[in-house]
């Protein structure tokens, strides 16, 4: 494929490394480089955070007093401008009263109360952004229900000359607004109906972006196919299927700078598929850092880095932990989330001191950690669009037990499908029973070094970059813009 030249502004609620909650942070953060890397203009806009903020000091004003409309409200925002990283532009756009908080989405205790107007106000500050720091993007790449008005607002007219493209990272979040706050939205009368937003009596930004982009993209192709039938659709399974023609599942890809065991930074010893020995340094240091017994070493320890709710097979995990403990075994888990998953693991954790390593939080370090120094990772979610853990995971030679859903199943390849040695283990059934005997499989292999130490160098031998992922893009990229420009003449 030739180099682009394509203007692409991509409008997200997080980009790692100045704000991040998820999957999400690590996707906004590392694709628009390897959009750079292909001969693209590229700049990132997200809200301006208190975390990112703090991330970098020297902010310089791009715009200030930008007119933002929020229903009846006449508001304003200043833009302030950085670098994501050499060569891609980031630009934040800033109104205290919304995005200066300690957190990205919510709290413990649960999400903001005004998450629909925070997120409103983000994507109906774009137009007039683009205007004020005079760049003309011929596409605009939103991503999740934070940015599908902007969608709806490119179809009423905005730029005129820009595609829009959506990326579903989770259809499981609707970004619901209730019929009282609807006005807030802004649009004309015609968009509130069933061919527009309106989504059982309320009105969903997610499907603002799904019904008006010119393309949409999901991040995997299994997930892609997934959200067509009523079990993973979250009731718009109608809806995909009718836009299955400008439909694509593109698997994530993961940027191999961060996320490499010869060069990471944070780790005790660094390793490679030639010279193994440091895993074994970083399973030690792991062990110490979370105050497991050495005797572990010679164990399988298992690892979790995950979001503490429901869809990340929390309580899988709650359910089979007895049983995992009777094989012998490790567990380190890292996560933040729901208050009754933080309490049930607190009280696992008091109950097995030797055998479960918890800390609850985010800790960018600590993950690195695990993921080098566990001889396996657990990933045993009720869907999973893509995942990115599990592609970390094998670039450690930590092998990923999976549920066989969205993504999972796209990057996992277990030994019993053919493929020997294989790569990890799946299981099909959202049970805890199956999650502990695919445990068992994976416990029983690694007593057998000699099959484990190939399943590894088979795992690190993936590749899954993100460089991959953004030849695909800009393909959808140049269809989108030549559908959006054909429709304007």
């Amino acid at each position: 494929m030739k180099k682009s030249t394509l203007n692409i502004l991509v409008a997200a609620s997080e980009a790692a490394p100045l704000a991040k909650a998820g999957g999400l942070g690590d996707v906004v953060g590392s694709l628009p480089l390897a959009f750079r890397d292909q001969g693209c203009r590229v700049v990132v806009v997200l809200p301006a955070y208190r975390q990112a903020l703090e991330q970098i000091h020297d902010w310089e004003f791009a715009a200030q007093d930008i007119p933002v409309h929020l229903g009846r409200l006449h508001l304003s925002a200043d833009v302030l401008a950085g670098d994501l990283a050499p060569g891609v532009k980031a630009y934040l756009v800033r109104r205290d009263e919304f995005f200066d908080r300690s957190e990205l989405y919510g709290s413990s205790q649960g999400e903001y109360f005004d998450n629909q107007e925070r997120f409103i106000f983000f994507s109906r500050s774009i137009p007039a952004l683009c205007s004020a720091i005079d760049f003309q993007p011929d596409v605009i790449l939103g991503n999740d229900w934070q940015t599908g008005l902007i969608m709806a607002l490119l179809a009423e007219g905005a730029l005129p000359r820009t595609a829009g493209v959506f990326t579903i990272h989770n259809m499981g979040y609707l970004g619901l607004v209730p019929p009282n706050r609807t006005e807030n939205i802004g649009l004309p009368e015609k968009y509130y109906n069933m061919e527009g937003l309106e989504y059982h009596g309320q009105m969903s930004l997610l499907k603002a972006g799904i019904v008006y982009a010119q393309a949409v993209i999901t991040v995997s192709p299994n997930y892609a196919r997934e959200i067509q039938t009523p079990e993973f659709g979250a009731g718009l399974d109608g809806l995909m299927r009718s836009v299955n023609e400008r439909l694509y599942g593109i698997l994530n890809g993961v940027d191999y700078q961060v996320w490499n065991p010869a060069t990471d930074k944070h780790l005790a010893a660094n390793y490679s598929p030639r010279d193994l020995a440091g895993k074994t340094l970083c399973k030690q240091d792991l062990l110490k850092v979370m105050g497991l017994p050495g005797e572990l070493i010679d164990r399988p320890v298992l690892g979790m880095v995950n979001r503490l709710v429901a869809q990340k097979g929390c309580n899988l995990l709650a359910e089979a932990a007895e049983k995992l403990f009777a094989l012998d075994l490790g567990l380190v888990l890292l996560g933040t989330g729901e208050e009754s998953y933080q309490n049930l693991f607190s009280r696992l954790q008091a109950r097995h001191p030797n055998r479960f390593g918890l800390k609850l939080g985010f800790d960018q370090m600590l993950a690195h950690k695990i993921l080098a120094g566990c001889d396996m990772l657990l990933i045993p979610s009720l869907y999973e669009p893509c995942g990115l853990t599990q592609m970390f995971s094998l670039k450690y030679g930590t092998i990923p037990i999976v549920r066989a859903t969205g993504g999972l199943q796209d990057t996992v390849i277990d030994p019993n499908e053919g493929h020997r040695p294989g790569t990890g283990f799946k299981f099909d059934r959202f049970r805890a029973v199956d999650l502990v005997r695919a445990v068992r499989r994976a416990v029983e292999i690694f007593q057998d070094q000699t099959s484990w130490q190939a399943m590894i160098l088979e795992a690190m031998a993936q590749d899954f970059s993100m460089h991959r992922s953004a030849k695909e893009y800009l393909a959808v990229f140049e269809e989108a813009v030549a559908a959006r420009r054909a429709k304007k003449r």
